[in-house]
């Protein structure tokens, strides 16, 4: 162990349960509402699916919340990206297929596993 470092800092990191999703091209959220939303005005309750106290928030929020027009590609990729967040105690892999089967996800994950090297 590093002097820099005390017993708390190597521990492993806790981060809320979450997924990590990717929408399809051609889809939005609405904060609003608590949607997703498809430019042919389909939409998509994540509600009904989630447990209690979970929430869909941008993965990268500077670029979401911009005009869609003032985007570069990279920009309007990232966009696309969502964090979808769990309550405590909750276990993320058990949501996986149920987040995919949305018709605006293109791709869901757990997210990485957070440490520093050389942790159990």
């Amino acid at each position: 162990m590093f002097p820099s470092m005390d017993a708390q800092s190597s521990k492993v990191i806790k981060t809320k349960p979450h997924l990590v999703i990717r929408i399809k091209e051609g889809w939005r959220f609405d904060e609003k509402t608590n949607q997703f939303v498809s430019e042919e005005g389909q939409r998509v309750e994540t509600k009904g699916d989630l447990p209690p106290r979970s929430s869909v928030e941008y993965r990268v929020p500077q670029p979401a919340k911009a005009r869609r027009a003032s985007l570069s590609k990279d920009e309007e990729r990232m966009a696309r990206y969502f964090n979808v967040i769990l309550p405590p105690g909750s276990d993320p892999s058990d949501y996986l297929k149920v987040v995919l089967k949305w018709p605006c996800v293109e791709d869901v994950q757990l997210p990485p596993e957070v440490g520093l090297p050389d942790q159990p």
